[in-house]
């Protein structure tokens, strides 16, 4: 078992105070707690029947999202997720118990102003290829075209200016400022990548990159100093397939695959923390409407969802964002909406979800009238005649339109930042009020990991860096 983050108790909150090396050695009271070896392990070395040796490495993973190159370094779904954390990295990291420690970044320090963070590269930063990562390579990551000072979307929702202080140094004012540690600095859409001429993906900072040979529809394969060090089998579909070929790493929450891995005396299964909690918007519900119990959002974890779910947890994040600077909801429309629910049609659970919704509605129990009180306590219940999954641009018109009864959505249970991940939510969808977000239902992953393998570490927004063979770092 992992000795990460306990499954059912969030991490404390990220707080560890600045990280200066090249300062006085600060009081105890004041220094980051380092992480034992074993404390962010996915499977801890001590747990291994050779309590000497640390297993063998990860040679294969299974992913079941299809990867694109040209979302890199910024992952759209959980195989891009899983991918890209193996090549690009961020100024800082957040560990699996929530304290902020370098990542490209040696140091940081906040500046007299009490909003910019003065930040230091390592000396020893590369990109894969073995050049210097620079203050100018920082600055050209996050910007439109490389060489201008305009920031990506992605990135001015975090960061609201970056100037540089020679070939290491940056000033960087964060958009939501944290008086003890620069926070949002972990986030992965902050990694740094510079494109490579001789390949669809950028170059990442960690000594692995993409072998240029390989088909990425269906097998990608990372290579440290020429040698193969992970290969990466995508195959969308059922994931059963995946642990048949051999794989080492698969993490799914497919209960016919947990099943199956159970059966398997090679493989054993480790929950990760609770990464995602879905939740309801119904465009013009009343700040004082009612939400659903504890016990009613578990009846729908238990009943609702296929695969392991818990009834949604709080305190929820949207709810204590008093510092947060978000746009006031405009005035809405109050023509009838369109009779149905909307969810990401990639989304199973948000599925589950929205057809258990329309399954309420045309129930006539005592059950179904408490629930429906608590979902559509403004609305008639025929707002809610059919489920409908809807990808892409349609799914985001749709939200963007807020013409619809309700939205099924996903959101992180732990964000890095919650003020950027309200704005974000709000900014898609300028009716949004965060005071009437329903919570629902709670999910994780699973890592099916093959006996004997180590190497694997946890990162506090639930990401996974897997270790190759003599890897350094």
């Amino acid at each position: 078992m992992p000795a990460s983050p306990q499954p059912d108790q969030p991490p404390p909150s990220p707080s560890a105070p600045p990280v200066t090396p090249e300062a006085p050695k600060p009081s105890p009271s004041e220094r980051v707690p380092e992480t034992s070896a074993d404390e962010c392990a996915l499977i801890a070395p001590s747990s291994l029947p050779r309590a000497e040796s640390r297993g063998d490495s990860i040679a294969t993973v299974g992913l079941t999202d299809r990867i694109d190159p040209t979302h890199a370094p910024r992952p759209t779904n959980e195989g891009e997720r899983l991918l890209f954390r193996q090549l690009y990295e961020t100024l800082v990291r957040a560990d699996c118990m929530g304290r902020v420690v370098p990542g490209l970044a040696e140091s940081w320090r906040l500046d007299a102003d009490g909003r910019t963070w003065i930040v230091t590269l390592r000396e020893d930063a590369r990109f894969a290829d073995g050049t210097p990562v620079t203050s100018t390579d920082v600055r050209a990551s996050w910007t439109r075209d490389g060489v201008g000072e305009t920031l990506r979307p992605e990135v001015s929702g975090l960061v609201q200016s970056v100037a540089l202080s020679g070939e290491r140094g940056l000033a960087i004012r964060l958009q939501s400022p944290r008086v003890d540690v620069p926070l949002a600095l972990a986030h992965p859409d902050l990694a740094i990548a510079r494109s490579a001429a001789d390949s669809l993906w950028p170059l990442g900072t960690r000594s692995s990159r993409i072998a240029p040979d390989g088909d990425t529809a269906t097998r990608i394969t990372i290579t440290r100093d020429g040698v193969d060090a992970i290969r990466f089998l995508v195959a969308p579909g059922d994931p059963r397939d995946l642990l048949d070929r051999g794989v080492d790493l698969l993490l799914t929450r497919n209960p016919a695959a947990l099943d199956y891995a159970a059966t398997l005396p090679s493989f054993q299964s480790v929950p990760l923390a609770w990464q995602r909690t879905h939740a309801l918007l119904s465009p013009g519900r009343a700040r004082s409407s009612p939400m659903l119990s504890d016990d009613q959002r578990q009846v729908l974890a238990d009943d609702a969802v296929r695969g392991e779910a818990r009834g949604a947890r709080g305190p929820f994040w949207w709810q204590m964002r008093t510092e947060c600077e978000v746009a006031a909801t405009p005035p809405r429309n109050q023509s009838p909406p369109t009779p149905r629910i909307v969810y990401d049609a990639n989304d199973s659970v948000a599925r589950d979800l929205a057809e258990r919704f329309v399954g309420l509605v045309r129930a006539s129990s005592p059950g179904a009238t408490a629930f429906l009180d608590a979902l559509l306590p403004d609305r008639p219940r025929r707002t809610y005649q059919r489920a409908t999954g809807l990808t892409g641009e349609a799914l985001a018109l749709a939200h963007r339109l807020g013409s619809d009864a309700g939205y099924v959505i996903a959101l992180d249970s732990q964000p890095i930042d919650p003020c950027r991940e309200l704005k974000v939510l709000v900014d898609a969808a300028r009716w949004v009020d965060a005071e009437t977000i329903v919570p629902l239902v709670d999910t994780r992953l699973h890592a099916i990991v093959r006996r004997g393998r180590s190497g694997v570490t946890a990162e506090w927004d639930g990401g996974l860096v897997v270790a190759p063979a003599g890897a350094a770092r």
